[in-house]
């Protein structure tokens, strides 16, 4: 990751780490990614690694379900850590040990028998390299398992915010592609990635994830998540300016009863040495 990628993601996820595991659905992801690595090993004496932790949602799960196992989590953020470390010790968990890293410049000294990294892949621009670090950092019959979302995700919420966005000027908004195959949204680019990193055993799940939010609700998930960037490029006024015209475009989307659908559908991608 170069310094302004880096210095970008920094800032982003510092901003929205106070309300960043309060979203829903990384909850749930957080819950199925615990399914799948009990699917495939003991919990008694295992060794893991979250990757990109963010605020804790899938160490803070699995640590609460596997007490026995023991846990190193890392991000790049020191906001998130900061968030993470305080929920860990809210719900009492002692066997987690938080670690300020940058997923590109990982420095662990062991291996492990899982490590997780949940909807981070698609921010690097290098991601089968470090997808092929994280594969080393592994022991011999050890699993990655790691997420991303599918073409659906955020639809039609997300291009409506996306146009007003490139409307008032934010120019990552411009540039963002979301078609583009790094953004791991579709099976055959997902298998693309694992190719480039010299994966061949791959399994790859799609879970549903949806459920009805109000437009308040959506208006705070766009505020803290990774589109909290391109909101973080406009000034107050246009800020102010974004916010009445997307209140007005999905009030026109939303059913009776207020809500218009959340689709969070994900890929769950497990990958071996």
């Amino acid at each position: 990751m170069s310094n302004k990628e880096q210095e970008y993601a920094k800032s982003t996820f510092n901003e929205v780490a106070h309300k960043y595991d309060e979203i829903p659905f990384f909850k749930i992801s957080a819950e199925y990614v615990v399914e799948l690595i009990r699917e495939q090993k003991k919990e008694e004496t295992l060794e893991i690694l979250d990757v990109a932790c963010g605020t804790g949602n899938v160490v803070l799960e699995c640590a609460s379900c596997m007490g026995h196992a023991s846990f190193d989590a890392v991000d790049i953020s020191e906001g998130m850590l900061a968030k993470a470390k305080e929920n860990a010790k809210l719900i009492g968990l002692k066997n987690i040990s938080f670690k300020l890293q940058d997923i590109t410049k990982l420095e662990l000294e062991k291996q492990y028998d899982v490590i997780t990294c949940s909807y981070a892949l698609f921010f690097l621009p290098d991601a089968h390299e470090v997808l092929k670090t994280l594969v080393t950092l592994l022991k011999e019959e050890g699993m990655v398992i790691f997420t991303s979302f599918t073409r659906d995700t955020f639809l039609p919420s997300s291009e409506i915010l996306l146009t007003l966005l490139e409307k008032y000027g934010s120019t990552s908004a411009k540039e963002y592609d979301g078609d583009k195959w790094e953004n791991l949204r579709r099976k055959e680019d997902i298998e693309r990635l694992c190719s480039m990193a010299g994966i061949e055993t791959v399994r790859i799940l799609v879970k549903e994830i949806r459920y009805g939010m109000s437009v308040d609700e959506w208006w705070e998930l766009f505020n803290n998540t990774g589109f909290k960037g391109m909101l973080m490029e406009l000034s107050s006024e246009d800020y102010a300016l974004l916010k009445e015209e997307f209140y007005e475009a999905m009030f026109k989307e939303a059913e009776m009863n207020g809500e218009i659908e959340l689709i969070a559908d994900s890929h769950f991608v497990v990958v071996g040495r």
